[in-house]
């Protein structure tokens, strides 16, 4: 198996437990719904940052809440994965899943706008 298709993996297999352990063990505010969009791993394999999309009342909330419990999320990821070094997660809002949505809502307006 090439380094490229293990970090592939490996970057899935993150998402996967990652999502299990939020879903399972993090309180999150109300109303806000959080998607794991992608995990990128640096290429020394020691960090790995996970994007993710909010929606709800609260994204930079729920971001925060996030990065305060990354030791809570970590540590049960280490017991679960095999593979060492496991990398240290890092959480950021995934930008390009905010542009998509953004664009999303112009081209909408512009299609209400021409029916019209």
């Amino acid at each position: 198996m090439s380094g490229s298709l293990r970090v592939e993996k490996l970057e899935n297999v993150l998402r996967e437990e990652i999502s299990k352990i939020i879903d399972k063990d993090i309180d999150l505010p109300d109303d806000n719904l959080l998607t794991i969009t992608r995990v990128e791993i640096s290429p020394d394999v020691h960090y790995a940052d996970v994007f993710v999309s909010i929606l709800g009342k609260d994204p930079r909330g729920v971001l925060e809440v996030l990065r305060k419990s990354v030791y809570n999320i970590q540590q049960p990821l280490n017991k679960k994965i095999r593979r060492r070094p496991v990398p240290a997660i890092r959480f950021r809002l995934d930008e390009q899943e905010l542009r998509r949505e953004s664009i999303e809502r112009s081209l909408s307006k512009i299609k209400k706008n021409n029916e019209i």
